[in-house]
């Protein structure tokens, strides 16, 4: 169900990536990240100038036949993008979840480095896993 998740600082850095049953690996993650963000940022673009609403130019989600990618930015302009099968339902309340668990172990640990790379956050890696652990498909 869940491949990846990225999670940018507000500088547009990967600050953290997490793979859990992702098909094809990446030969460059480095690069994966600028194309990431890069297409994130166009697509935030492409929504703003297109939309009818005068909005923010936010999107939640967009689906292909081989996946779905989910969206979530905070205030402090933090983004999670998380990949999943293209059968998996809005997962908005779960990237918030994410965003809680950022902000609990990572921003309000004193031993973590404003903007760098979160992979010696302990209590957040372990709280991500368990909530895809546990995650459910909703029955529709």
């Amino acid at each position: 169900m869940f491949n990846t998740l990225y999670i940018f600082n507000r500088e547009g850095n990967c600050c953290f990536y997490k793979e859990w049953n992702r098909k094809k690996p990446s030969t460059n993650l480095e690069e994966e990240f600028k194309l990431m963000y890069g297409f994130i940022f166009q697509l935030k673009l492409f929504c703003a100038k297109t939309s009818v609403e005068s909005t923010d130019g936010g999107f939640h989600f967009y689906k292909t036949s081989a996946y779905k990618l989910h969206f979530y930015e905070s205030a402090s302009m933090v983004k999670f993008i998380l990949l999943t099968d293209p059968n998996v339902g809005d997962m908005r309340e779960l990237l918030k979840k994410f965003f809680e668990y950022y902000t609990t172990y990572v921003v309000k640990n004193p031993m973590y480095e404003l903007n760098s790379k979160i992979d010696n956050c302990t209590l957040f890696i372990e709280h991500l896993d368990q909530e895809v652990k546990n995650w459910r498909m909703p029955s529709r």
